[in-house]
C-alpha cells in the first residue's frame, strides 16, 4: 500500500492484530535496503504486535522524492504513524534505520504514542567510521582469499559506497554484492547463492545512497541530545559487526538516561537475523519492561 506523506509516496505493509500495539521498523542502508528485512525480522511478533514495515524515500517502491536527510526521513515515520492511526508506538530501527530512529527520539519524544524504541548494530555519530574501514581492511585480504563466486571488487570501489561516490545503480549493486561477506560474522558460513539472491530482489537507487553518506551521515552527532531522550529504550548490536561496532552501541546506551544494552557474541551487523530466536525473546522482554503490552499473552 502507499501513502502520501509529507509530499512522497511510501510504499508500506502491514501485519498483525488491528487492534494490538505497533511495532514499526525503520530499515537501513538508504538506496540499497528496503522493508523487506524488518518483515523478515520480526513478522513472527505479530503473534501479539501490529508490525508496520515501510520503504524511505528514495528507497525500495516508495517514490524518488528529495529531500534526502535524517530529520526529512525521521518526519516522515511521524507523518506515517498518525496517517495510520497507531495509539501505541515502539520503533526499531537498524543500522542507518537507527540513525532515524535516534533523530525521532530526540524530535518526537514527547509523542503519547510513542512509547519507545530498539536500536540494532547503530551509532550516534559518525566517529566511529575510520574503525569501520580499519575493520574492513583487517578482513579484505581473507574475503578476497575465499574466491568467493562473486564481483572482484577493488579496495577503491569499496570505498565509493562507504563515501557515497558511487556513478550509477548497476555499479552500486555490483559493488553490493562483491562486499557482502564482510557483513557475515563466519565466513565459512557465507552463502553465496543467497547473497546472490538477495541483491537480484533489491531495487538500488544510488543518488539516495550518495545524498545521505556524502551530507546527512557525514554532519550527524546525536551524542550531545541523547541525553534528553526520556523514552525507554533496548541498544542491540552483535559482536562481530565491522560496520557499527560494539564500541558505537555501548556510547549510546551510556548516553540514553533509560537504557539497556544487549551484545549478541555470535553475531554480525544483524543478530535480529544471525541469532533471531534469541533476539527477538529479548525485545519481548523490553516491551514487558517497559509495559508495551501483549494483549493476547496469558497476563
Amino acid at each position: 500500500m502507499y501513502a502520501a506523506i509529507n509530499g512522497a509516496d511510501l510504499y508500506y505493509e502491514v501485519h498483525g492484530p488491528d487492534d494490538a500495539p505497533a511495532i514499526v521498523s525503520l530499515h537501513g542502508g538508504p538506496g540499497i535496503s528496503d522493508h523487506q528485512k524488518g518483515k523478515q525480522a520480526f513478522e513472527a511478533l505479530t503473534d501479539s504486535y501490529r508490525l508496520v514495515v515501510y520503504d524511505h524515500r528514495g528507497c525500495g517502491q516508495s517514490s524518488l522524492t528529495e529531500p534526502y536527510s535524517n530529520e526529512q526521513y525521521a518526519k516522515d515515520c511521524d507523518g506515517l504513524i498518525q496517517h495510520l492511526g497507531l495509539e501505541e508506538v515502539v520503533l526499531i530501527g537498524g543500522s542507518y534505520g537507527g540513525f532515524i530512529t535516534q533523530e525521532y527520539a530526540i524530535r518526537f519524544g514527547d509523542r503519547d504514542y510513542f512509547e519507545g524504541f530498539v536500536l540494532r548494530d547503530t551509532a550516534a555519530s559518525n566517529a566511529y567510521e575510520d574503525n569501520s574501514v580499519e575493520n574492513a581492511r583487517e578482513s579484505w585480504d581473507e574475503m578476497k582469499a575465499r574466491n568467493f563466486d562473486l564481483p572482484d571488487i577493488t579496495w577503491e570501489e569499496f570505498m565509493t559506497v562507504m563515501d557515497g561516490n558511487v556513478e550509477s545503480d548497476a555499479e552500486f549493486e555490483r559493488i553490493w554484492l562483491g562486499m557482502l561477506p564482510l557483513y557475515a560474522p563466519n565466513l565459512d558460513e557465507f552463502d553465496v547463492e543467497a547473497a546472490k539472491e538477495s541483491t537480484a530482489e533489491r531495487d538500488f537507487h544510488h543518488e539516495t545512497h550518495n545524498e545521505m553518506f556524502t551530507n546527512a551521515y557525514p554532519n550527524m552527532d546525536y551524542t550531545d541530545d541523547l541525553p534528553g531522550v526520556d523514552v525507554p529504550a533496548l541498544v542491540t548490536v552483535g559482536r562481530h559487526d565491522w560496520i557499527t561496532p560494539p564500541e558505537a552501541s555501548i556510547e549510546i546506551a551510556e548516553l540514553l538516561p533509560d537504557s539497556r544494552l544487549e551484545i549478541f557474541e555470535e553475531s554480525g551487523h544483524s543478530p535480529n537475523l544471525d541469532q533471531q530466536e534469541e533476539y527477538l525473546a529479548r525485545v519481548r522482554e523490553f516491551f514487558d519492561e517497559i509495559g508495551f503490552g501483549d494483549p493476547y499473552g496469558d497476563d
